[in-house]
């Protein structure tokens, strides 16, 4: 009787163990508003989506809104998703009349006070060598990882014209890839 007493008990200081780390772990994850906008730190991403997969394009691009509502910068270092073999970010300008698409290999600075940007013809997600073609209509997980804030996983749905509501899904030609 004692051994199963003692038995009982280590499972449930475990179970209480457990409960705990559970606990701490919840408070510093993201939590979303009925907008689907997702805070995690002083960050808050808004319009965020994903293009379709076009034709037989192995690539395709994300957005989002990043706002840093805090009082310190933070820095976009990165993006990864499941459906590409390689993610990475990207800068659009122009230079003279032409359109130069460069990857930001330092990421990208959200001032405290200001926001990132990425939207179809300007700075984007690219999700290169797709492994799984995103369609319109389905969901897709990409997490962001932030210096300070760490990684945020972001529910984007796919669409062939991302970002459609805010009037900016203009398509812009990008090499074999309509952005």
């Amino acid at each position: 009787m004692k051994k199963l007493a003692l038995v009982f008990l280590g499972a449930t200081l475990a179970l209480t163990a457990c409960e705990k780390v559970e606990k701490r772990t919840t408070s510093i994850s993201s939590s979303s508003d009925v907008n689907g906008v997702i805070t995690k730190s002083a960050l808050s991403m808004s319009d965020y989506a994903m293009r379709a997969a076009l034709g037989n394009n192995p690539n395709t691009a994300a957005y989002v809104t990043i706002t840093n509502k805090g009082n310190a910068d933070d820095r976009l270092l990165s993006a990864a998703c499941d459906c590409a073999t390689t993610t990475t970010l990207h800068t659009m300008k122009m230079t003279g009349t032409t359109m130069e698409m460069a990857e930001a290999k330092d990421g990208f600075v959200i001032r405290s006070g200001d926001a990132l940007v990425f939207k179809p013809g300007g700075n984007h997600i690219m999700l290169e060598n797709l492994t799984r073609r995103p369609v319109e209509g389905e969901t897709v997980d990409v997490t962001l990882v932030f210096e300070k804030a760490g990684p945020v996983t972001l529910p984007m749905r796919v669409s062939n014209t991302p970002l459609a509501k805010t009037g900016t899904s203009g398509e812009m030609d990008h090499g074999d890839m309509k952005m």
